[in-house]
């Protein structure tokens, strides 16, 4: 006689909560889903332009343009690949979610463990940054912590980008900023990927740049760059810089007004 197990699954639901407590996470504050079909702006855009030359084609070849119509029925078969693409994504996230906690988040991704982070340990990786004077930001981040958690996750999955984003790198920042700054007065070097900066200096691989030598830094278009002495030197992408606010920050306080 064979004994039938039920596999038994623990809710979603159940999964983060207990994420948020081996975390200490504290208390929750608010969830974000994925991008549904009615909302996904990117998905509406190619199937408008998959109709529209769809029909412009059947319209060719009803006036006997038969070899205008099929050039265009094959141009439209592109834009529909891609809406068949954003609709197969949209069915496999759509039990993703992003929480946010007092003291930190959980994500979790369809296929994929419940991966939590804290504010005050955690690393965060921005593709865009958006300044004054540009476009918005598109929010890409990508989250690592000290226990090995990694997560990559965008706008394009989870819908209000501006909102987590600057949420998520706000809380990182407030958290880490004040422990940087206190490094950094008694005279230790804080390290960001391939730069780091202290007291006398930022540096970059082989190379160290005197803050009184340093006028501008830059992070628009993506890349950081500083103007030393009158000259432009790039260093590396904004989306290679973990935290990249706090270096910002650290950065700008440094070049203008050295720590005592």
């Amino acid at each position: 006689m064979s004994e039938t197990r039920e596999r038994r699954t623990v809710p979603l639901t159940q999964l983060i909560h207990l994420m948020s407590e081996y975390q200490k996470l504290g208390a929750h504050r608010q969830t974000f889903l994925p991008v549904g079909a009615a909302s996904d702006t990117l998905l509406r855009g190619f199937i408008i332009v998959t109709g529209g030359l769809a029909i412009l084609g059947i319209i060719c070849v009803a006036v006997g343009a038969v070899p205008g119509g099929i050039a265009i029925g094959l141009l439209a078969a592109v834009p529909g690949a891609f809406a068949l693409w954003r609709g197969q994504l949209n069915r496999q996230n759509r039990s993703s979610r992003l929480d946010l906690f007092d003291f930190g988040m959980t994500i979790y991704r369809a296929g994929e463990r419940v991966q939590g982070f804290r504010w005050d340990t955690a690393e965060v990786r921005q593709r865009v940054v958006a300044f004054q004077s540009g476009p918005p930001s598109e929010y890409a981040l990508e989250m690592t912590g000290p226990d090995g958690a990694h997560a990559i996750f965008d706008d394009i999955l989870f819908g209000e980008g501006p909102e987590w984003g600057k949420a998520i790198q706000s809380a990182i920042t407030a958290t880490q900023l004040p422990r940087a700054v206190t490094a950094i007065d008694n005279g230790e070097t804080v390290h960001f990927g391939e730069v780091a900066l202290n007291l006398d200096a930022l540096l970059h691989l082989d190379q160290s740049y005197p803050w009184e030598r340093i006028q501008l830094i830059d992070a628009r278009g993506g890349l950081v760059r500083i103007k030393v002495d009158g000259r432009w030197h790039s260093l590396m992408p904004v989306a290679n810089i973990p935290n990249f606010y706090i270096f910002n920050e650290l950065a700008e306080r440094l070049r203008v007004t050295p720590f005592d």
